[in-house]
């Protein structure tokens, strides 16, 4: 059994929300194909133009369509590869909003549940509510959902072997992997 008590802070909810947010780069790169794919399909409903040799030609005639081409891509790729990053920034503007910012939290993990217990709220978690364990630098996260974990922050676990020891005792009752972060 593992108890912990923090106080919630700006970084924690932004450092969930990155982990996650974050994509397999192979993933990152799919959705990036299918952007420009939607911009290649856009652009031929716009102008009727099919082929992809006449449109380069046009887009290349003019300096000004190089530029608004390239920025475009440009835009579409860092948010295809990034977009976690930019998760991560609007966390920390909707921190405010959430009822746990700058609450003392105390976890528990137990044989059989995930506790969380703070001056907002209580819950109790089964180990089969948890969807996946991520280990970050600085956190350990279970999480329960797309958008939500339970945070256990390294910095209230105390020794680095008792952080180790967390995490693998997390894997052990979710059965799977750690997913390095």
């Amino acid at each position: 059994m593992f108890q912990i008590t923090y106080t919630m802070t700006s970084q924690d909810y932004a450092a969930m929300t990155r982990a996650l947010t974050r994509r397999p780069l192979p993933r990152s790169i799919l959705t990036l194909a299918l952007w420009l794919f939607s911009v290649w399909c856009l652009i031929v409903f716009l102008t009727d133009t099919y082929d992809p040799v006449v449109m380069a030609r046009a887009i290349f005639a003019s300096t000004s369509s190089v530029l608004i081409s390239a920025a475009v891509f440009v835009a579409i790729t860092v948010f295809s590869i990034f977009s976690h990053w930019f998760a991560w920034a609007i966390a920390f503007l909707y921190y405010r909003q959430i009822a746990s910012a700058d609450a003392t939290v105390t976890m528990t993990m137990s044989e059989a549940v995930v506790e969380a217990s703070s001056t907002v709220a209580d819950t109790k978690a089964p180990w089969s509510t948890v969807k996946r364990v991520l280990r970050e630098r600085d956190y350990l996260f279970l999480a329960i959902s797309k958008r939500e974990a339970f945070i256990l922050p390294r910095r209230s676990f105390g020794p680095e072997a008792r952080f180790d020891a967390a995490c693998r005792y997390a894997e052990a009752r979710v059965g799977k992997e750690v997913q390095e972060g």
